[in-house]
């Protein structure tokens, strides 16, 4: 029998360090190539660069020209190509990690900023999702209910849709967000003798969410832009924050591929509260939390094989995009002894696909598969889970429902065997996809920068800075990790003025 997931957290190692290399712009983009091509768009052209040549590209195809020209060029570097088949200037062209990324310029983009609320008391509402209508762009809020949205202008005109499970949908434009920070969500309640129940055996409802899986889910490879935040506290301290932008580039749902990741660029911020040598590292957290996918890799409670470990039991449905959402509660059964979740799941009652769950490893499981957790523990020190919990979320793009977003939450204990010493360690992790289309047909997601298993995400490169991330999408920090990060910035801000003093 297969082993329950053995989670992202596995501390205390030092192993590879993995480094975001930079490369010379202009050296890829004076590389000499041929390319002949009769009656071919842009895409086309693209395409036969990339099989000709080895060459690698991000760009998402609606972007790009629809006119169909011939290319006839000898010896002529990348850079001169690029320039004859984009002859708009509204295009931008950057090399990162040696990948060529096509964009559009942007005349300047739009930051919205605010709160999602419910209840009279003003309640924040936490993981709501903000999309714009007809596009794949979106952001979440954090903990605290709070949002940066930034909105490419060309999108200036496009309504935004708020959504979270359990609250009435709702359509804003972006004056309305501009002119109040404070958006107010309503609760949805059902009540059971307004819907008709069907099934009524979780089994079958489980059963049906299978089978349902390709009419529900996407069939084509995907590009994703995400976005990808670590955290580590100890004793409720921060001791580190590290963050990328990254590409993931998604396999169909009815293919057995896998998903891989790499970095477009990420920084990080080291709080220097370590204990003595104890040196905590997340070794795999990008690569590990895209396994969250429970839809294409099946944890034990939506697998047949394991249906009979756990008790399932229906609650109070939910509502999510204006339909209702089945929940589902489950636990281990008592005579059980094997590891096992607890948690629930929410399914769509007319379709069964499968849009959210939340889920974590009871005590016994913890027990039972404590060591899969720690890779490696420094001499004369003993550590212990003390809580594991997971949570993943779909969302709905041009009718088929996309991973969306997720996170990992582990807690554990570290003790000193020859002294009175015990400390808490929690780590977090989350992802959240900000973009995404429709990987071009032949092109290649190259190797250069992809992120492996054994790779060890707080190593790269890059520190704290709040202008960092440009004009992508990110989870805006919760309060306490803003307040960390501002004293960390005022004590970098001391440090240099202090050299300099010392300096005169």
């Amino acid at each position: 029998m297969r082993l329950v997931r053995s989670c992202v957290l596995l501390p205390f190692i030092l192993l590879l360090c993995f480094v975001l290399r930079a490369q010379e712009s202009m050296s890829l983009l004076e590389r000499r190539i041929n390319c002949q091509i009769d009656s071919a768009t842009v895409e086309q052209i693209l395409e036969k660069v990339v099989t000709d040549n080895d060459l690698f590209f991000s760009y998402n195809p609606d972007i790009l020209p629809r006119e169909k020209s011939s290319v006839q060029l000898f010896n002529v570097t990348l850079g001169e190509l690029l320039r004859k088949i984009l002859t708009e200037d509204k295009y931008k062209t950057e090399i990162i990690d040696n990948q060529v990324i096509i964009t559009l310029k942007e005349v300047s983009s739009i930051k919205l900023s605010g709160i999602i609320v419910e209840g009279k008391d003003d309640t924040p509402v936490p993981f709501a999702s903000l999309t714009i209508a007809g596009e794949s762009i979106g952001t979440m809020t954090n903990i605290d209910g709070r949002y940066d949205f930034i909105i490419p202008w060309r999108l200036r005109d496009k309504m935004i849709s708020v959504r979270c499970l359990g609250f009435q949908s709702r359509e804003l434009t972006q004056n309305e967000l501009m002119a109040n920070a404070k958006i107010r969500l309503e609760s949805v309640t059902i009540h059971l003798r307004e819907i008709t129940v069907k099934p009524v055996v979780v089994t079958d409802v489980l059963k049906n969410f299978r089978n349902n899986i390709e009419k529900n889910y996407e069939l084509s490879t995907q590009l994703m832009i995400t976005f990808y935040r670590e955290t580590i506290k100890r004793d409720d301290q921060y001791i580190g924050v590290w963050e990328a932008i990254m590409e993931m580039l998604k396999s169909p749902y009815n293919s057995g591929g896998i998903d891989k990741v790499r970095f477009l660029k990420g920084r990080k911020s080291n709080f220097n509260k370590t204990f003595k040598d104890v040196s905590l590292k997340i070794q795999g957290g990008p690569w590990y939390i895209t396994t969250l996918d429970i839809v294409r890799n099946l944890e034990t409670f939506l697998d047949p094989e394991f249906e009979n470990l756990y008790r399932y039991r229906f609650e109070q449905p939910v509502m999510y995009n204006g339909r209702v959402t089945w929940v589902i509660k489950f636990s281990r059964k008592e005579d059980v002894d094997f590891p096992c979740y607890y948690g629930k799941i929410l399914i769509d009652a007319d379709s069964y696909a499968l849009v959210n769950a939340e889920f974590g490893l009871d005590k016994k499981s913890l027990k039972m598969n404590g060591e899969t957790f720690i890779r490696k523990e420094p001499h004369g020190f003993t550590t212990r889970p003390e809580g594991a919990e997971y949570m993943v979320n779909y969302r709905m793009v041009d009718g088929r429902w996309q991973f969306y977003s997720a996170r990992t939450d582990v807690i554990f204990k570290v003790k000193q065997n020859k002294e009175n010493f015990k400390t808490e360690y929690r780590s977090v992790s989350d992802i959240l996809v900000t973009q995404q289309y429709t990987f071009p047909r032949r092109a290649r997601f190259g190797p250069d920068g992809l992120f492996r298993a054994d790779d060890i995400f707080s190593d790269i490169i890059g520190q704290f800075d709040p202008e960092f991330w440009g004009n992508y999408n990110v989870i805006k920090p919760d309060d306490d990790l803003s307040k960390a990060l501002l004293e960390v910035k005022t004590t970098e801000k001391d440090l240099k003025n202090n050299d300099s003093e010392n300096e005169k």
